[in-house]
């Protein structure tokens, strides 16, 4: 296929999606149709993960990221410089940007959204960052926004789960933590698979249990979801036995005296490596387990890096060429 070929497919797919110009804040912002077709244009993107295809020269994309960030930053910075663009990063705002000097962050985004084509913004007030979204003069992209939701992750693993089965309709996915109030990827997650007709399982404390507006929210979609709260590390195992996807979306760890009783009541959410085997030994049937990193020691049997069940790097691998497609998808082609 030649590269005029290439891009003419890749305008007709971009233009189908008619997601260009627009903001991504939630998964929410997106119709099942448009979801399904950034995931046949990431597809089709795939052969140029490690290469590049140089169809957006003279596009600028800012980055500006108010929280630490490995794989959510990197992989869109990789993903525009695989699309021939380029990228201006801002990863220590309060430090070195004029937010430091008490800009507001929605003058700080009319102005970068003159430099840059598209915005990927992480920001730890959900609402601060979402109100300022409205002063962009390009697409921004959540990067993460509090403790509400990180769509783009939820895209690459609802993609990821596409293309290891094919399909997301039908899919049994537990998504498992003790706290699913600061679990942000687990609700964008839980409301994907929602949207796409997976069988939903919430496993967590009662305690922590997923916050009412997204549960109402997943619940609009009128499929299957189900809560499992208080398990033991061997009732969790028994649970997720018979699911098609464990996904574990972590969340941050308190510090100082708390650290201890949390990671205690993270061992009641740890994946045996035995589980994964056992279960495709005895029913001829793989446990995928996925998490959205990173990881912390002994939060996850590490037996499981090279167990059949294994998702969580081949996911990182799937990150590029989804985000690829999303940023064609806004900035247009």
């Amino acid at each position: 296929m030649s590269v005029q070929t290439n891009i003419t497919t890749l305008k007709k797919m971009v233009e189908d999606i008619q997601f260009s110009g627009r903001h991504l804040l939630s998964v929410n912002d997106l119709t099942n149709q448009q979801i399904y077709g950034l995931f046949e244009l990431a597809k089709t993107l795939e052969p140029w993960n490690r290469s590049g295809l140089n169809v957006l020269q003279g596009n600028v994309m800012a980055t500006l990221f108010f929280q630490p960030s490995t794989r959510t930053r990197m992989s869109f910075e990789t993903a525009m410089a695989r699309l021939g663009g380029s990228v201006l990063t801002e990863t220590t705002p309060l430090i070195s940007s004029s937010i430091a000097k008490e800009e507001t962050l929605a003058d700080m985004i009319k102005v970068v959204s003159q430099y840059a084509n598209i915005i990927v913004i992480r920001h730890p007030d959900a609402d601060e960052a979402t109100g300022a979204v409205a002063y962009a003069d390009c697409p921004v992209i959540c990067g993460a926004f509090g403790h509400r939701e990180h769509p783009t992750q939820a895209l690459l693993d609802l993609y990821t789960l596409w293309r290891t089965y094919g399909r997301v309709e039908g899919l049994k996915v537990c998504v498992a933590t003790p706290d699913l109030v600061a679990a942000r990827t687990g609700h964008s997650m839980a409301l994907g698979l929602a949207r796409l007709g997976a069988r939903v399982y919430l496993a967590s404390t009662r305690a922590n249990r997923i916050p009412k507006e997204i549960m109402d929210k997943i619940k609009q979609f009128k499929g299957h979801v189900e809560e499992a709260f208080d398990m033991n590390q061997a009732q969790f195992n028994e649970f997720i036995s018979e699911m098609d996807e464990v996904y574990l979306p972590g969340c941050s760890a308190p510090k100082g005296g708390e650290a201890d009783a949390w990671k205690k009541l993270m061992e009641d959410y740890l994946v045996r490596y035995e589980t994964i085997m056992k279960t495709l030994k005895e029913k001829n049937k793989i446990v995928y387990v996925t998490h959205t990193l990173p990881r912390r020691p002994g939060e996850m049997d590490l037996r499981i890096d090279t167990s059949p069940g294994e998702l969580y790097f081949k996911a990182i691998a799937y990150s590029v060429s989804i985000r690829m497609s999303l940023i064609l998808a806004m900035i247009g082609l």
